[in-house]
């Protein structure tokens, strides 16, 4: 067998251990709800947004409707400067609760992170919760959270992120899979103790971890990811990082208008990777991105090393089954197994996808809005 054979099933079949690896860890039962929270910590929700008009009043309802106790949440919203009329829904909205405040960015500083930053200053409570401005929640979003907490005492939690319901195409279908296959892969390497990726739509952490970890954060130079950077100065710091998984700690955002845009969105996310300096999310990255290309390619493959056609076809295979049982899992939680039957034709397209996203996330330069 060629040496570039070896490799080639090398990188395949190492793949797909992982990605069972990650079922197997996400397999595991989540805690039942169990009784209420008798004595419930504080929170404080903040919602960094900029020109979010057509998202800002279904997640005002939806924390409107939460099940914790008033008395223990306050919910901090950020503008960034929005140019659309973010500002007068706030201003209308926010009088009628008390819990809500609407905070604005000084003239001069800008970016998600400052803004972020802002709310968290201004925070009343020592317990954050953060989530973006184009999510919907359930009414027991945040006392999932705080019951998950009191069993599971942590310095973070990062929790599962997938797209709402939307038109029922077939782009939309493909956007979730392509979510809970990341959240799949996250939620395992929690479970497997080497966090690798989280989302800051949906995460929980203590203010005290988040001025300890803005060391790890390079501000200056990207306007986004503050949850991954988070996240890996926490690691660094031995801190204590959890993965929440019931149904009603989910968080719901708007699929994506059209390809362009969820392309766009996957190059700004994917732009970002090579400033985390952390060896083992790295090595998944280039993994990954070594076995969505040979996928991509393995017609030539065949072509070229036509004696071991069995071989290639044999990882071909096995490497869809792992894609297909993680998120068979992770549609269960979800409640999303009916977008599984376009899981064959998603699979086939995802390859040039991957390819194009790739190809512009190593030219491009995560920006927010």
């Amino acid at each position: 067998m060629a040496l570039p054979l070896i490799i080639l099933l090398l990188i395949c079949y190492g793949y797909t251990l992982l990605v069972f690896l990650f079922y197997l860890e996400v397999d595991q039962e989540p805690d039942p709800a169990g009784d209420p929270i008798k004595n419930p910590r504080s929170i404080s929700v903040v919602v960094p947004f900029k020109n979010e008009e057509d998202h800002l009043p279904g997640l005002l309802d939806d924390l409107a409707r939460q099940s914790f106790p008033d008395e223990h949440l306050e919910v901090i919203f950020v503008d960034d400067h929005s140019r659309d009329s973010s500002a007068s829904i706030l201003d209308e909205r926010t009088g009628a609760y008390v819990r809500f405040r609407y905070l604005s960015l000084p003239p001069g500083v800008s970016g998600k992170k400052k803004a972020l930053s802002h709310g968290i200053e201004h925070a009343e409570y020592d317990w954050i919760i953060q989530v973006d401005a184009d999510c919907r929640l359930g009414p027991g979003f945040i006392a999932s959270h705080m019951a998950f907490l009191e069993k599971h005492p942590s310095d973070l939690v990062a929790g599962i992120v997938t797209t709402g319901k939307g038109n029922g195409s077939f782009l939309e279908s493909f956007e979730r899979l392509d979510v809970l296959a990341l959240a799949g892969s996250g939620a395992g390497s929690f479970s497997l103790g080497r966090p690798m990726m989280c989302s800051g739509a949906n995460l929980a952490y203590s203010r005290r971890l988040y001025k300890e970890t803005r060391s790890f954060d390079p501000e200056t130079t990207l306007a986004s990811g503050d949850d991954m950077f988070m996240m890996i100065g926490a690691r660094k710091l031995g801190k204590t990082l959890s993965f929440i998984r019931e149904r009603d700690s989910i968080v719901r955002t708007n699929p994506q208008k059209d390809l362009r845009s969820l392309i766009t969105q996957r190059i700004r996310w994917g732009a970002k990777a090579g400033s985390y300096k952390m060896l083992d999310i790295q090595l998944l990255a280039l993994l990954v991105s070594l076995c969505n290309i040979s996928m991509l390619l393995m017609p030539l493959w065949i072509i070229l090393f036509s004696l071991w056609w069995p071989w290639l076809a044999g990882a071909w295979l096995i490497k869809t089954l792992a894609d297909f049982v993680l998120l068979y899992k992770m549609t269960g939680i979800t409640g999303s197994r009916s977008d599984l039957k376009l899981f064959l034709p998603v699979s086939m397209l995802y390859y040039p996808y991957f390819l194009l996203t790739l190809l512009g996330a190593l030219r491009g330069r995560p920006v927010w809005k």
